[in-house]
């Protein structure tokens, strides 16, 4: 999704790694045993043995913690991964900002939350395969889906947006940007904002149970970020090249078996959006 400030870090919440086991538990004997004979699929080294160590963005549906577990579209994948690689996973809380250097550094094997395959990200660190379509999006009580009509609104976005500059420059209009999806709609339902902007999956959950609508933005030259759907992708430790193949070639088994879609599905998303089409960088 995001594509900024790459420099530093500020690891939100805990400094502490939360962990999630991915094949087999530690407390029941026969899940154990099965850990102990798990073969992995793939030969790789990860930052920590046995490990994949993941930064963890909260923005729903696409990456969060709920009752002290990963969930999400992109962490189901993750643990996907992780059982046929039998890893476990501890995950750390991050913002966009801070995910990114977090994965260039070597302090996270992996970041995931919905980001957007960027050429600027493509530089400082390895961009999975596309995993699925996500489109800019608008929540109002009106139901607006035109740049017209928001024009002289209060507006409000996730930072770091791809489209964050274009909407800013906007005539007559103020754009607020917030650390992450959570923040965007608590403003908006407070009446701080007028409408909201964000990845489509991000903004249908926040508008369930309200009254707030949600449209795609039609294609607008003046905001191009809404003439093409942007592909996400995983951050990879760029060093990694083994762990990054096996991570692509996941992702290819579950978009070819149609457990993809269901995931998507499953999280909000249409199924069309497993249908990336060829590999492109925005």
């Amino acid at each position: 999704m995001l594509q900024k400030n790459v420099t530093k870090i500020l690891v939100l919440g805990s400094a502490l790694a939360l962990s999630v086991t991915a094949c087999g538990g530690s407390g029941d004997p026969d899940a154990q045993a099965a850990a102990d004979n798990c073969t992995p699929a793939h030969d790789f080294s990860t930052a920590k043995d046995g490990v994949l160590t993941v930064a963890l963005t909260n923005t729903p549906p696409y990456s969060y913690e709920e009752n002290g577990e990963l969930a999400g579209i992109d962490s189901d994948i993750l643990q996907d991964f992780a059982a046929q690689e039998c890893l476990t996973i501890e995950y750390t809380p991050y913002t966009y900002a801070t995910a990114v250097p977090a994965v260039q550094q070597g302090q996270a094997d992996v970041a995931i939350g919905g980001f957007y395959r960027t050429a600027a990200r493509n530089e400082v660190v390895r961009l999975s395969a596309p995993v699925y379509l996500d489109e800019l999006t608008v929540i109002s009580k009106e139901g607006h889906s035109t740049v017209d009509e928001i024009l002289g609104k209060r507006l409000g976005t996730v930072e770091g947006y791809l489209w964050v500059e274009e909407l800013q420059q906007l005539p007559n209009t103020e754009t607020r940007t917030f650390p992450d999806s959570l923040n965007l709609a608590q403003d908006l339902k407070a009446g701080r904002l007028d409408v909201g902007l964000d990845g489509y999956g991000a903004a249908a959950r926040s508008a369930e149970g309200t009254d707030y609508q949600v449209k795609v933005l039609e294609q607008d030259d003046r905001v191009p970020a809404t003439v093409e759907p942007s592909q996400t992708g995983f951050l990879m430790d760029p060093s990694n090249t083994e762990m990054g193949d096996a991570i692509d070639e996941t992702i290819g088994g579950l978009r070819d078996s149609g457990k993809l879609a269901e995931i998507l599905e499953n999280n909000g998303l249409p199924a069309s959006a497993a249908e990336v089409g060829d590999s492109r960088l925005i």
